[in-house]
């Protein structure tokens, strides 16, 4: 009869085995994850510090007439995680609620008023917003923020939107 060579398997060489495959997959996790914040800190870098061009403004405008032509009513122009804003996007969230306080009449007759979203958004925005409120608001063109999805529960992104009537009828105030 042959010998038998002893046991081919064992069970501390497999606890050995999953225990560095954990230990790989954990690392590549880990590396996947600083490579992501990376990317992210990157992009709050470029929002924050972002200049509103010609070319990004001919850009734009472009993009409006294509779906204004595909009967679209907006444009998202960007997004970015809720954590760029200062409050957590909660200023975005709250936007149509109505005030605890009631507004006196100066207030309610002041339609210039920036909105209070617009402080808590990447110093980016600012001229988008600066550029829609002088060029195209008075054109008939709207401007808002909002979350576009949800995360666990919590606000994902937010998306900056132009947006426009559907027809001359409702253009009319």
């Amino acid at each position: 009869m042959p010998e038998t060579p002893g046991p081919a398997l064992s069970v501390a060489a497999l606890l050995a085995e999953r225990d560095a495959r954990r230990l790989r997959e954990r690392e590549a996790e880990d590396q996947l994850k600083r490579k992501q914040q990376e990317e992210l800190a990157e992009f709050k870098k470029r929002l924050d510090s972002f200049q509103l061009t010609d070319t990004h403004i001919q850009i734009v405008l472009d993009r409006i007439k294509r779906a204004f032509e595909r009967g679209e009513t907006e444009l998202m122009l960007t997004s970015f995680p809720s954590e760029f804003c200062t409050d957590k996007a909660r200023a975005i969230i709250n936007a149509d609620a109505p005030p605890i306080n009631k507004p006196d009449k100066a207030e309610q007759t002041d339609r210039s008023r920036e909105p209070e979203w617009l402080a808590t958004l990447p110093a980016g925005a600012r001229p988008i917003y600066e550029y829609w409120k002088s060029h195209l608001q008075p054109g008939g063109f709207g401007f808002s923020a909002r979350i576009i999805n949800y995360k666990g529960g919590m606000p994902g992104d937010i998306g900056l939107f132009f947006s426009w009537p559907k027809s001359a009828m409702e253009a009319q105030p």
